[in-house]
């Protein structure tokens, strides 16, 4: 288990999913992630209590109560997908806040699929020493040699106001947010496509209610990539 420090400055999206393929062999056409499970990592953050997660032969249940944590599993090697899907369903609800979901004090979402992409930035000497745990981990999945450009996170809201909305999430240009389907119709297939002629670098999903004190579960299954 690996302790990261969030900082308080940023509200970064909690629970990360990383990718591992295989080398020495050419990539399947497709996989199904829920079938990996000893290549997932859970990780926490300091100070926040962390999601449970549990895998069965078919099914990962994140369990988020008033908490947040992140799971990482970097590629071994930059990857060209071409579609990522996964079914999903979810018990319980956000509490609701007069807030705009998305902004300081309810930064919480049931569900989002990040893409990271690999790019040319990287991180000097006296810019490793000053950022944050989150970012130093973002850099570290490039490829010696290599960057990143962003993350694109993929929302499934629970505010009405977001639908059909974009934006470059106010704590960081390297953080974009889609808001594509709204919740409380389950089973969900949620479906993006990628970026063509973009290499993929990692998945990350994210379930929070730290900010709302929100209780519930998100229970994901056929989760796949394409290459």
């Amino acid at each position: 288990m690996h302790i990261l420090k969030r900082p308080a400055s940023i509200r970064v999206p909690f629970v990360f999913l990383w990718v591992l393929f295989g080398t020495g062999a050419a990539p399947a056409a497709q996989e199904d992630l829920i079938d990996n499970h000893h290549r997932w990592q859970l990780l926490s953050y300091s100070r926040i209590p962390a999601n449970e997660v549990d895998f069965s032969d078919d099914e990962m249940v994140i369990s988020v109560n008033s908490s947040a944590s992140p799971v990482i599993y970097p590629l071994k090697t930059p990857a060209l997908l071409t579609q990522i899907s996964v079914e999903l369903s979810v018990e319980g609800v956000l509490n609701k806040t007069e807030k705009l979901q998305g902004g300081k004090g309810a930064d919480d979402f049931l569900f989002r699929l990040g893409v990271v992409y690999e790019g040319d930035q990287t991180l000097g000497f006296f810019q490793r020493t000053l950022a944050a745990d989150w970012v130093k981990k973002l850099f570290s999945l490039a490829p010696k040699g290599t960057g990143v450009s962003h993350i694109a996170f993929h929302n499934l809201y629970s505010d009405s106001r977001l639908m059909d909305q974009s934006r470059v999430h106010p704590a960081s240009h390297l953080l974009t947010e889609d808001f594509v389907a709204p919740s409380g119709k389950y089973p969900l297939t949620f479906t993006i496509t990628p970026e063509p002629q973009k290499k993929v670098l990692a998945l990350w999903i994210s379930s929070d209610g730290d900010d709302t004190q929100s209780r519930y579960k998100v229970r994901l299954k056929d989760f796949v990539v394409q290459l």
